[in-house]
């Protein structure tokens, strides 16, 4: 089987190619399960994730295969999944997915999730599957959940998964070959100092996608007024600096004498040199790091969740008058959406405009209203009428229309329910 390669671009950038490829798959499952059924496989529970590795980039994909992980393990089923670069780095070795299976779709306990925010997403899901969905929180965890086909980003309130805090880190540990140099990068990253800082400054899609609720993009003389807050109480401090544009950021902290992943010089294994992994050196020294002021990010939370050295961890958050706050990432929202009383899933146009401006400048705030936000919205009407098509044809593109003009009776959402094992 070819080893997946890994890609950072967002999946709003590659949106139609992810569902093509959802579309796919689920004609190949089904042909394949027709030729291959048999007495053990319909007796033996089975929890498959089909959207691993396509729905989320990286951090994303570590909860999706905890709770695939944590659900499969509660009810003793067998668990399937599509290859995904987590079998590269951590040696997982599941059962690619031999038959299609009903979708548990995910609900959020508090506030909505993209299957609400789009609901053609739910029937076209259906459409795929050949069967009804049915909707799940994080009480799956408990339940002896089982014959699903999983489908979500299920990023709870970490402390609904602490009980599972030693299985959760077992699951995301490098392979030998792999983790050996990487020490050797973490040892020679020691060498320079006593007390390794790390920051996490993530932009990219964070600042091409200004609609969406969680992202936030700090100006990195924050993330210096911050550090210059604390360097002369640490003890010989090194400053381990990692972001998505790198070669941008790095001039702003250049008193701090910054360490890059390329100052590392960690050897890749051969077998994994053309996957683009470099992104887990930095995702493996957020894990080791004394102290990590990370992004509004899944990446570095989940390293944070991974780090059993760290003795501070720090995050922006939306209060532009305090900016940091320190946090448990045992019992943290890995994601800080904008909000108080109710998150928004999108931001207004008038959010877009107060927290580009505060944060990013004036030029920035005008490439999001006229060109970045617009271009999301656009991509959103999109995507929506591209499901409404495959779903029901010319009917379901207007019923989609009338939905977006409020017309909410145009897509139903199935109730929420579970599928247990006896």
């Amino acid at each position: 089987m070819e080893k997946p390669k890994y890609t950072t671009e967002s999946e709003t950038n590659r949106v139609f190619s992810v569902f093509d490829t959802f579309n796919k798959d689920a004609a190949s499952v089904k042909t394949t399960s027709t030729d291959t059924d048999s007495d053990a496989t319909v007796s033996e529970p089975v929890l498959t994730m089909s959207s691993l590795g396509k729905l989320g980039r990286f951090g994303n994909q570590l909860f999706q295969y905890a709770f695939l992980r944590i659900c499969a393990k509660r009810s003793g089923a067998r668990v399937e999944c599509p290859s995904w670069i987590g079998q590269t780095l951590f040696g997982h070795q599941d059962a690619p997915i031999s038959q299609r299976l009903p979708p548990a779709i995910e609900q959020n306990d508090f506030g909505t999730t993209l299957f609400d925010v789009v609901p053609e997403f739910i029937p076209y899901l259906e459409k795929l599957a050949d069967a009804k969905s049915d909707r799940i929180d994080s009480k799956a965890l408990d339940s002896t959940l089982a014959n699903v086909d999983l489908w979500g980003f299920f990023q709870l309130q970490t402390q609904l998964l602490k009980p599972h805090q030693e299985y959760f880190r077992s699951l995301f540990q490098p392979v030998p070959e792999l983790k050996s140099p990487l020490e050797e990068g973490l040892n020679k990253l020691f060498s320079k100092g006593k007390t390794i800082i790390a920051i996490h400054i993530r932009r990219s899609d964070y600042i091409t996608e200004p609609r969406v609720g969680f992202t936030l993009v700090f100006p990195t003389k924050w993330y210096c007024e911050w550090l210059d807050s604390i360097w002369n109480e640490i003890e010989e401090p090194i400053l381990y600096l990692c972001s998505d544009d790198l070669d941008s950021i790095l001039p702003e902290f250049e008193k701090f004498s910054p360490v890059t992943w390329r100052d590392l010089e960690v050897n890749i294994p051969e077998r994994m040199k053309d996957l683009n992994i470099e992104f887990y050196i930095d995702f493996f020294i957020l894990s080791k790091c004394d102290i990590v002021c990370i992004s509004n990010s899944n990446f570095s939370f989940v390293a944070s969740m991974l780090n059993e050295r760290g003795k501070m961890f720090v995050r922006p958050h939306w209060d532009f008058s305090t900016k940091f706050t320190v946090f448990d990432p045992w019992d943290s929202e890995p994601l800080l959406w904008l909000g108080t009383q109710q998150t928004k899933f999108s931001k207004s146009w008038t959010d877009i405009v107060y927290t580009t401006y505060v944060t990013q400048g004036f030029w920035r705030m005008l490439q999001s209203i006229c060109i970045y936000a617009p271009n999301s919205y656009i991509r959103g009407l999109g995507l929506r009428a591209y499901l409404g098509y495959q779903i029901q044809g010319i009917v379901g593109v207007v019923k989609s229309l009338l939905y977006t003009l409020g017309w909410r009776s145009m897509w139903k959402q199935s109730p929420s329910s579970f599928k247990i094992i006896n």
